[in-house]
């Protein structure tokens, strides 16, 4: 499947994710609540697979061969909130970094769990992380379900995420828990 998507706006992963999803399953400005982030790798023309990887790696982008979709691999041992979260960080590398690559190229990263990513420091994961946030908890149903008065852990199912990474969105979009 050839990719059509170009996502014009990769300086904010927030705005990113937004033209992202209005690109690809919500064009008409309505968001179906979990975030199907499968379906947006698809329409990206990316594939997603699990499968056991190494220990201490969650995931990894990959195109190995030229003329071939990149794929999104994610460890088959993870929960499906770590699955989730990591197929939409490793979107947010395609965006970020790939979208543009020739058809005849290869590339690939693979996401390690170590103590620089725990950090926070890399600026490459950050944005593949605020990204990720941003896909699976777009500001929009968050403002409205926090105003509603929905509980975190509530909030944290309905868009199929931890109560983590739900309470971790509700403070960076400045949201008082």
């Amino acid at each position: 499947m050839e990719n059509h998507i170009t996502v014009s706006n990769v300086d904010d992963p927030n705005a990113a994710a937004m033209q992202l999803l209005r690109q690809t399953i919500a064009p008409a400005g309505r968001i179906v609540l979990p975030v199907a982030v499968e379906e947006v790798a698809r329409c990206l023309g990316v594939e997603y697979r699990r499968m056991r990887l190494e220990p201490g790696t969650d995931g990894l982008l990959v195109k190995d061969r030229p003329n071939v979709p990149f794929k999104a691999v994610v460890d088959d041992t993870v929960h499906s909130h770590r699955a989730r979260f990591t197929l939409a960080h490793e979107l947010g590398h395609y965006i970020h970094r790939y979208q543009d690559l020739p058809a005849d190229k290869v590339a690939g990263k693979v996401e390690k769990r170590d103590e620089l990513s725990h950090l926070g420091t890399d600026p490459e994961e950050r944005w593949a992380n605020a990204f990720a946030a941003a896909l699976l908890m777009p500001p929009g149903p968050m403002v409205i379900l926090w105003g509603q008065g929905t509980s975190v852990k509530h909030m944290a199912d309905r868009f199929d995420v931890s109560v983590e990474a739900m309470r971790y969105r509700i403070d960076k979009l400045g949201l008082e828990d």
